[in-house]
């Protein structure tokens, strides 16, 4: 049996689908299991619980042979990473040890490191330090950012309204890991004996600016986009005046920043090399699967 939390945000469900399909037994720790239900079906088991209450953990945990956990708190209303990507993890991984799990394979992010800008990459190494001080047998699995959700941030705007907003400048170079390809490699955590102990730092073939991205998405949606650029140092003041009151915001304008001003690049050659048997997704394949189908006369430049 294997146990997945966070089953029902981006990677959850490409992955429960992976796994059902090759006949292993999933139950998905959830909040809500109706809500759950209505987004991945009946083939996994469902069990309600909530990674910051350890006392809700137990029962969802019998009989688990492998848990993958891809909670997080970063985001618009969400109790933000302390909370869950850190304090909730070790309550996870807690629970797992003591009921005999065998595998924890842990979804965090590259580059995550005690020193890093951001409070989610801080607290996802602090999480994965306190798996690798466990019992467990355990992968760790870093994407970069999802390239499904910024091309929606960053293209539904222009579809439906033909203008949309960029963090910055716009001209640093990001890497971006698809979902399916994130959710290979979490599934080869959970079954692969061999990557026990192993840290897995995922990404895709391209680096392009959100200057690129939106290029693509206009090219791909036949829409011309006015562009508004955030500068940086307002992102800043926006930021330190927000933070006590809605530190889920200021999170956000944190990532913004990042985005902009530090180092996002990731070279997968050596990924290609230990896996080549799986086949990285480009940003131009996901763009033109989501905005080819939503083409609309092109406005005037």
């Amino acid at each position: 049996m294997i146990l997945v939390a966070g089953g029902t945000g981006h990677l959850g469900t490409e992955l429960i689908p992976r796994l059902t399909a090759r006949g292993s037994r999933v139950r998905v720790l959830t909040r809500n299991s109706e809500r759950a239900r209505q987004r991945l079906g009946d083939a996994p088991e469902f069990a309600v619980g909530d990674v910051r209450n350890p006392q809700s953990l137990d029962e969802a945990m019998h009989g688990v042979d492998a848990v993958a956990s891809a909670v997080t708190g970063f985001g618009p209303g969400g109790p933000g990473p302390r909370a869950v990507d850190f304090e909730g993890n070790v309550n996870l991984l807690r629970a797992a040890e003591a009921a005999g799990v065998r595998r924890f394979v842990l979804l965090s992010m590259h580059d995550a490191r005690a020193s890093h800008p951001m409070e989610l990459a801080r607290m996802k190494r602090a999480a994965e330090d306190a798996l690798r001080a466990s019992r467990l047998d355990w992968t760790i699995v870093r994407p970069t950012p999802f390239m499904e959700l910024w091309a929606g941030i960053v293209g539904d705007p222009i579809v439906k309204k033909g203008k949309t907003t960029v963090f910055g400048r716009g001209d640093n170079p990001v890497n971006f890991s698809c979902e399916r390809d994130v959710a290979s490699f979490v599934e080869l955590a959970l079954l692969d004996p061999s990557l026990g102990g192993a840290v897995l730092d995922i990404g895709g073939p391209d680096n392009l600016s959100f200057n690129q991205l939106v290029q693509q998405i206009e090219l791909a949606s036949g829409r011309k986009a006015t562009v508004r650029h955030v500068p940086v140092p307002v992102m800043r003041l926006s930021r330190q005046v927000v933070r006590v009151f809605k530190p889920d915001v200021a999170g956000m304008i944190q990532a913004g920043i990042a985005l902009d001003t530090i180092d996002m690049r990731f070279d997968a050659t050596e990924l290609h090399r230990q896996f080549p048997h799986v086949e990285l997704t480009g940003v131009a394949e996901v763009i033109g699967s989501r905005f080819n189908g939503m083409r609309t006369p092109r406005l005037p430049a």
